[in-house]
């Protein structure tokens, strides 16, 4: 059996949407866990009212990864798979999870490729996980490029019983810290189809630069002091190189957005972390440019990516 958690925090809104999409799989051996993270509007009687089968938890809001150990602490089922409350799974993403697992004993984590999309249609952007994560050192590249979306996930319900919980100190990469704990152990798997639609919101946590650094910075120091065989694992470098891509993704932004003054300052410290990737330094540079040739640059590159799709 599967134990599905969700941990869902005043999400009304997309919370049926969510669970509708459990209950059209195709694979039915499941339970389904709500927790209810101290939320304040309509969940409890949406789900009371609608999803009588849910087994469904109220608790005082205490974070998503408290929220998810008390489900895996209730879970019954052999295999764990999450959801969070304003995703969406595709009807075969069970079925197809089970049967990978049971070809590959030694597999103790299974995860798909996912759609991204918010509330202008689904996204043409894609994570490309085979190519980030699958080659090379797994554990290292979920460190430095995340993209094992926390829905897509399905783990043997054992396994926590060795590596432990979700580190509920974390706001920030909570899930990461999961996956490479479970990955330095356990085989790790992709199975590379999009099976989840993963809801990009507005104003949500990955928005928000300072409390990402220092979520990441938490992260970092829980490795280092708690598992110090993953932390020694991964080598200064890659810890350098982490930084680098997070002020580079900040600066990027602050980039297309026209602040390029801000950007340069973010560029910088993205190049002085790393500086073997020389895009940050032409970044720098680009910075100096008037913006009407980098818009003419970028309009260059944009019909480029275009016509070698």
């Amino acid at each position: 059996m599967i134990s599905v958690i969700i941990p869902t925090y005043n999400c009304d809104k997309y919370i049926c949407e969510a669970l509708d999409s459990v209950l059209h799989q195709t694979y039915s051996d499941y339970e389904i866990i709500v927790i209810d993270d101290g939320s304040t509007d309509t969940t409890r009687e949406i789900i009371e009212n609608r999803f009588q089968a849910v087994r469904y938890y109220y608790v005082e809001n205490n974070g998503v990864s408290a929220a998810r150990n008390l489900g895996i602490s209730m879970a019954q089922g052999e295999l764990i798979a999450f959801l969070d409350s304003d995703d969406k799974w595709l009807p075969e993403k069970l079925e197809k999870q089970v049967a990978l697992f049971e070809a590959n004993e030694t597999v103790g984590l299974v995860f798909t490729e996912n759609y991204f999309f918010n509330e202008q249609g689904i996204s043409e952007f894609t994570a490309n996980k085979k190519s980030r994560l699958m080659h090379g050192n797994i554990v290292r590249n979920i460190f430095l490029n995340s993209y094992v979306v926390t829905s897509t996930v399905m783990v043997r319900r054992s396994i926590f019983d060795h590596v432990g919980m979700f580190e509920e100190e974390l706001s920030v990469a909570e899930d990461d810290n999961m996956w490479m704990r479970i990955g330095i152990k356990y085989g790790i798997a992709l199975l590379d189809e999009k099976l989840v639609q993963y809801r990009m919101t507005a104003g949500s946590l990955s928005s928000n630069f300072n409390a990402i650094v220092i979520g990441v910075n938490k992260h970092i120091e829980i490795l280092r002091t708690r598992y110090s065989d993953l932390y020694d694992s991964l080598g200064p470098l890659a810890i350098r190189k982490k930084y680098a891509y997070l002020y580079f993704s900040e600066a990027y932004r602050d980039f297309t957005q026209g602040n390029y003054a801000a950007s340069r300052t973010r560029f910088i410290d993205s190049y002085l972390n790393y500086p073997f990737r020389l895009k940050s330094l032409f970044y720098i540079f680009s910075t100096y440019l008037s913006s009407q040739t980098i818009e003419m640059i970028r309009g260059m590159k944009r019909r480029i990516t275009k016509n070698t799709a």
